[in-house]
Formats: C-alpha cells, sequence, structure tokens
C-alpha cells in the first residue's frame, strides 16, 4: 500500500467516524425528547470519548508523511 493509499485510508475513516459520531448524536438527541433521559445520556457519555480523541486525531492525519516505503507483509 502506498502512502497515497494509506492517508487515503485513513482520511476516509476519519470521514466515516465523523458521520457515525453525528448519527448517535441524533438518535440521543431522538430518545431525550421520547424521554428516556438516562439511555441519552449513556449515548452522550460514549461520545465524549471520541470527541476528546478527535483534535489527537486531526492533527496526525493532517502531519502523516512517509518518509520511506511501507513494508511489505506477507499474507
Amino acid at each position: 500500500m502506498s502512502a497515497k493509499e494509506l492517508n487515503t485510508l485513513l482520511t476516509l475513516m476519519n470521514q466515516r467516524q465523523t458521520r457515525l459520531t453525528s448519527a448517535c448524536k441524533e438518535i440521543a438527541e431522538w430518545i431525550d425528547r421520547q424521554g428516556d433521559v438516562p439511555a441519552a445520556g449513556k449515548i452522550r457519555d460514549s461520545l465524549k470519548a471520541i470527541e476528546a480523541e478527535e483534535a489527537q486525531v486531526r492533527k496526525t492525519l493532517t502531519s502523516l508523511t512517509i518518509d520511506r516505503p511501507l513494508p511489505r507483509f506477507r499474507g
């Protein structure tokens, strides 16, 4: 896998994570409106860990450079 392919893959994974987080927030809001505040709170608590790591993930993705070819692994 080339550096460009790896960077593309990691970027796509980050975008998917962002979309999933957004969907979970919408679900938590809907559950909250239905009156199940504890369940909505559990979802929001789980999302806090993801949000806490967001800055580090973005920093890592934007600074990702590979100066040498990636090793080939045997499958």
